[in-house]
């Protein structure tokens, strides 16, 4: 593509989404508003540019890269100095002596398949081979003014189109820390809130998925403390409905939610990461208000295939409270994690209703990889194969991980029987490389309480194709 400037040369570019409309801004020489001047003639002539503003041929102009990174996606970078050079001490973010975008786009495709079997009254479970997710992300960090850093991620699941994210983040604001604003997941549940490539097995346990909060449109301030040890956060959100993959669903809700985490055992390092011994605590809470709204919360059995098989139905209420806590311990290759979360809905008709579950899990790396710690976030990290899979004298078989998880949901109390739902599901994960896996699980759980239930075994697949 070609734009033409108002000087009558001509700018080429790649036609990347979005992009191509900066092009003429930033690229094009910069022409005055009130009279046009002549930069070829004499300093002094009539016309001409004053001589303190003639250009500097030492000083960089427009620049535009493009390029594939193997495994990373397309990189881009758009940058455009400024005329502006004075330093403004009394608002240090701002940087106004350039203009900059830059970034990559990456995507992601999940295929699962999986056979079940039941009894009960439970009826058939869904088998066969699907397209779990395909999502097309777009992140990196940019300066117009103030430098900040964003995120866009636009998928499609079966049935359906979401955003799970889509975020500006403006770091290291005086006394308050980071602050983000658009589409994102609120604070609550460390498998929720971990990207779900990272959390060892193919779906958040069935606990997090009916009571955690789904993702949604909010703004929120977070930071970290005495060295990165410890971590807080806190935002309100609308609790809209929205298309996302999994959570707690609130119609006109407005919500106030926070999390706080902190490392009691601090033995991590970035050179040597097999040998990471932490432990990570966390506690997290939300108030959620609305005199007309209603909450519903539901679950599958960790199988994006197999339908919902706990369901409160929509519930009339005025609030909603919750809260959650969080440990995860890492030792070499072995890691231990569990969570318990409770929510109580002050319902208009049924009164007070009071919904809890939890889970544990372990795991080992057979291969002696370690979990990593994102110290920012207060998460776990991307494993890392101390070999990739490959052929050739430096090729190895990747990072093998074992692991078992046990989870407990209940969403009957009083007038609402929405179901317990109890599972067990194993997996082996085979990391061929940070942007390629295979995953292979086995659960079996029992659905009691409600107007179908009985028992279920499942077996499923998936393979994972991540650039970034």
């Amino acid at each position: 593509m070609e734009f033409r400037c108002n000087d009558g040369s001509q700018v080429s570019c790649w036609r990347a989404p979005g992009l191509w409309l900066l092009v003429p801004l930033l690229a094009c020489p910069p022409v005055a508003l009130a009279q046009s001047t002549d930069t070829s003639a004499p300093p002094g002539a009539p016309g001409s540019a004053p001589a303190a503003d003639a250009a500097d041929p030492d000083e960089p102009g427009f620049q535009w890269d493009f390029h594939w990174v193997d495994w990373q996606g397309l990189n881009f970078v758009v940058s455009q100095p400024t005329k502006i050079k004075a330093k403004v001490d009394a608002v240090p973010l701002l940087h106004l002596d350039e203009l900059r975008l830059a970034g990559s786009f990456g995507g992601r495709l999940e295929f699962d398949g999986a056979v079940n079997a039941t009894n009960g009254s439970l009826g058939d479970f869904n088998d066969g081979v699907e397209l779990r997710r395909a999502r097309i992300t777009a992140k990196g960090t940019s300066i117009v003014g103030v430098p900040f850093s964003y995120r866009v991620d636009l998928g499609y699941v079966p049935g359906s189109f979401t955003v799970t994210q889509a975020y500006i983040q403006v770091a290291g604001i005086r006394y308050l820390g980071d602050l983000q604003f658009g589409q994102f997941t609120p604070p609550v549940g460390l498998q929720m809130i971990t990207s779900s490539w990272d959390i060892g097995f193919m779906e958040p346990a069935a606990a997090l998925q009916a009571l955690a909060p789904g993702s949604q449109p909010g703004v929120q301030l977070k930071d970290s403390f005495l060295e990165e040890r410890g971590t807080w956060t806190l935002g309100a959100y609308a609790g809209l409905r929205s298309s996302s993959e999994y959570g707690s669903v609130s119609k006109s809700f407005g919500n106030l939610m926070g999390r706080l985490t902190w490392l009691a055992v601090n033995d991590t390092d970035d050179e040597k990461p097999a040998a990471n011994k932490y432990l990570h605590l966390g506690l997290s809470g939300s108030y959620q208000s609305s005199p007309d709204g209603s909450i519903r919360y539901r679950s599958r059995p960790e199988s994006y295939i197999a339908p919902f098989v706990i369901d409160t139905g929509s519930i009339a209420a005025s609030s909603a409270k919750g809260i959650g806590l969080e440990a995860l311990w890492v030792d070499g290759p072995f890691s231990a994690q569990a969570e318990l979360i409770r929510s109580r809905v002050d319902g208009d008709n049924a009164g007070a209703l009071a919904f809890l579950g939890g889970y544990a899990q372990v795991g080992w790396f057979l291969t002696g990889e370690s979990r990593p710690y994102n110290r920012s976030d207060a998460t776990p990290g991307r494993i890392t194969p101390r070999s990739n899979f490959g052929f050739g004298p430096d090729a190895g078989w990747g990072a093998v991980e074992a692991g078992a998880r046990l989870s407990y949901t209940d969403l009957s109390t009083g007038p609402v029987q929405g179901g317990r739902l109890t599972m067990f599901m194993g997996t082996l994960n085979w990391i061929l490389r940070p942007q390629l896996k295979c995953m292979f699980e086995v659960g079996a759980g029992h659905v009691g309480d409600t107007a179908a239930d009985g028992n279920f075994l499942l077996a499923q697949v998936r393979m994972g194709l991540y650039f970034f």
